[in-house]
């Protein structure tokens, strides 16, 4: 009797007295996978941010507070912007328009809330908030976020009333290609992604005297 308690005792001894030689072996490699799941959460938030990998780093911030308000994802922006004047302070249209998002005087005075047109700054600023106003004015007539995305674009780019008018998109060739590239652009150089194409390079905002 004696020896079968012996036998059946002393496996479950060895187990836990192995458990016990090893102990450093065991915590290190259950603090080594809770190390490797906070740096996938890190990776993971930081992917969601290189949709501006390609921006002018300095007004990052600024187009994170216009997505806020506008509810359009931050690389939309800077595709908006790019679009609409190449990162350039200085740019110009023969319609009057100026600026990093070139706004016309008229709609400057009604949206700009005293800023400098030609600041990037101000000019994000204010393209945020005619943007979140175009998304209350035209989400009547949208179906899902993407078309109102597009129409909000549209808008931007003839004016709502024209959006209104046809109820989508206007049949104008410029404000379909403005649409289209803006979507391009930013399923692109501006998409959310953890691999950023090296096909594409850091912008910089261009002022008139650099």
């Amino acid at each position: 009797m004696a020896t079968d308690k012996k036998t059946s005792y002393g496996a479950p001894i060895r187990v836990l007295t192995g458990v016990l030689a090893h102990w450093q072996v065991i915590a290190s490699a259950v603090l080594l996978g809770i190390g490797v799941a906070g740096l996938a959460a890190t990776y993971n938030s930081y992917c969601g941010m290189t949709d501006l990998a390609y921006a002018p780093t300095e007004v990052h911030d600024n187009l994170r507070a216009a997505s806020t308000e506008s509810g359009v994802r931050t690389g939309i922006l800077a595709a908006q912007l790019e679009t609409e004047s190449r990162w350039r302070v200085g740019a110009a249209s023969p319609a009057g328009a100026q600026g990093l998002a070139q706004f016309t005087p008229d709609t400057w005075e009604i949206w700009g809330q005293d800023g400098d047109i030609r600041d990037p700054e101000d000019a994000i600023r204010t393209q945020g908030h005619y943007l979140a106003y175009l998304r209350d004015r035209l989400e009547p007539l949208a179906d899902n976020e993407q078309e109102l995305q597009d129409l909000m674009l549209a808008g931007y780019n003839a004016g709502p009333g024209a959006v209104e008018e046809f109820k989508g998109i206007p049949p104008y060739p410029e404000t379909q290609g403005y649409v289209k590239k803006i979507n391009q652009l930013g399923a692109s150089k501006y998409q959310v992604t953890c691999h950023p194409d090296p096909a594409f390079k850091q912008e910089k905002i261009r002022h008139p005297d650099r």
